[in-house]
């Protein structure tokens, strides 16, 4: 569902009217690639090329030393899951021995780090990036982090709903989960 080129020119278009800056939707297709891969970042980077007037806004600055960012790729981690953060880890280099420093540093540290769009922006892309691409366990904890990064329950609710508006028929039973999930935690009490 990432996939859904044939919507970028609607995007483009909507973000441009509500004055979503060129620098921020680079920055969020930039963001695509965590979520959703290079080959899906470098398409939409591509479409939005075609469309912006001028050079590119941003630029995919190399972030210092590998300590440094994997440093900061850490600090964002722990920020997004909390008291979780050692224990995910942990399953990550279950996965693959190594793969949790590799997480930190590309994923966090060089790309989600960066200071165009603030944690709480970068993780409702990653509820929509993560919803569209009906994957349930991540999609809970970024509902989480977009939650505890700023952004009130029906925020989060309108990213999902809209994306729903876009989801397929895997998608949209986990998007409606997500709700259901926010729903019973936040407004059940």
């Amino acid at each position: 569902m990432i996939s859904r080129f044939d919507a970028v020119e609607s995007l483009i278009s909507l973000g441009s009217a509500r004055g979503v800056s060129w620098a921020d939707m680079e920055e969020a297709a930039l963001q695509l690639v965590p979520y959703g891969g290079f080959p899906r970042a470098i398409e939409l980077l591509t479409l939005l090329a075609d469309r912006r007037p001028g050079q590119p806004s941003t630029a995919a600055d190399d972030p210092g030393p590998r300590p440094q960012t994997l440093a900061a790729g850490r600090a964002l981690f722990v920020q997004v899951y909390g008291d979780n953060a050692d224990k995910v880890l942990a399953g990550l280099d279950q996965l693959l021995p190594g793969f949790a420093p590799l997480v930190l540093e590309s994923a966090y540290g060089r790309i989600l780090a960066r200071p165009q769009l603030n944690l709480g922006e970068r993780e409702l892309l990653a509820v929509a990036a993560l919803g569209l691409a009906a994957l349930a366990a991540p999609l809970g904890s970024h509902v989480r982090g977009a939650l505890v990064n700023g952004f009130p329950p029906g925020a989060v609710q309108d990213t999902l709903l809209t994306c729903n508006v876009l989801a397929d028929d895997r998608s949209r039973p986990v998007i409606a989960q997500a709700l259901d999930r926010i729903e019973r935690k936040v407004y059940s009490r």
